[in-house]
């Protein structure tokens, strides 16, 4: 066969096949970037959200980030050329919108987008040169250079969808725990006391990749009798979204941009547990600020638990089907 079709009937672990012409999307293995992708594909046009995703170093070789540092300060088109020697296969598939995430990204992104000239899209804050050829940067940054075609927005998109009809939802709570990071540092004690908080309430813990073991190990030992684990590694997307379907009231640490941002473009509030901190300030928390002054979360310590609102605000909802009707809008503007 050729490496066309090796390529395009091969199965994937994210499942599907490649398509003739579609929306790919480049992905690094950090699920907040590849949630963002989906996400703004599905604004875009509906599309199997395991269908056509590039994983760096899986459906495309790279290199390390040290080696591909070394290969940009001698040009990016010396890097690009070397990818393409690399991937030969790639460049026989036919795209006509190019989706990624992450810096690393990028250059294997671009050389996929000309290889079949198609349009490209990169999510975040550009970090190479040759993003300023690219067609739209969606970014929450209203302060980059000129030299990019910036589409900002207020609320990034997620694999997450607003729903479409109200659930009747119980009393209980689904806590979305993170880890060290966004300006945050925890110790055990604040474990402890997240555990300690949910005592006697009805709750359902989520962990992400940060989570650290032993945490997640102190909230199952000081669990209570209604509390219930999901472990995020092995909870299929459904699952998931079951979960925040299904709960009352939904709490994220605050130091998770990504999974507030979930919350949110699904169309509930959010309560944001502080659990210490922050130690330092980042543009992550301009976002969760400006969140709140509009009304779609609240950031709460652990002692002010009863100060949280439910899920259901019709607010939120309308707040997220105009912005992601404004993204779209501006995209397609654009490409």
């Amino acid at each position: 066969r050729s490496s066309r079709n090796r390529l395009s009937t091969r199965p994937s672990i994210l499942g599907g096949s490649f398509s003739a012409v579609s929306r790919p999307i480049v992905a690094d293995k950090k699920s907040g970037h590849l949630s963002q992708c989906i996400g703004l594909r599905s604004i875009l046009k509906k599309q199997d959200q395991k269908k056509d995703v590039f994983i760096l170093n899986q459906d495309i070789i790279s290199f390390p980030g040290f080696l591909e540092r070394f290969l940009v300060i001698f040009g990016e088109k010396i890097y690009l050329f070397i990818l393409k020697l690399l991937n030969p296969s790639l460049v026989e598939l036919n795209f006509d919108l190019v989706i990624c995430s992450g810096s690393r990204t990028a250059i294997p992104a671009y050389l996929l987008a000309k290889s079949s000239n198609a349009k490209i899209i990169y999510i975040g804050t550009p970090k190479f040169r040759i993003m300023k050829k690219f067609d739209g940067i969606v970014s929450t940054k209203r302060d980059l250079s000129d030299v990019f075609k910036v589409i900002p927005t207020i609320l990034p998109p997620t694999k997450f969808s607003p729903y479409e009809r109200d659930r009747i939802s119980a009393s209980n709570s689904l806590v979305l725990i993170g880890g060290d990071g966004s300006g945050y540092d925890y110790g055990e004690k604040d474990w402890y006391r997240l555990a300690y908080e949910f005592k006697s309430i009805e709750t359902t813990f989520i962990n992400s990749r940060r989570t650290p073991k032993y945490a997640w190990g102190n909230l199952k030992d000081n669990k209570g009798s209604k509390h219930r684990f999901l472990d995020l590694e092995t909870t299929s997307f459904e699952t998931m979204q079951d979960a925040i379907d299904s709960h009352g009231n939904i709490f994220v640490t605050a130091d998770s941009t990504s999974m507030i941002v979930e919350i949110i473009t699904r169309g509930y509030f959010v309560n944001v547990i502080e659990l210490r901190g922050p130690i330092k300030r980042e543009h992550h928390h301009e976002i969760i600020e400006n969140f709140q002054k509009k009304g779609l979360l609240r950031i709460l310590k652990l002692t002010e638990l009863n100060r949280s609102k439910p899920k259901l605000n019709p607010e939120v909802r309308k707040f997220v089907m105009e912005e992601r009707k404004s993204l779209k809008k501006q995209i397609m503007e654009l490409i």
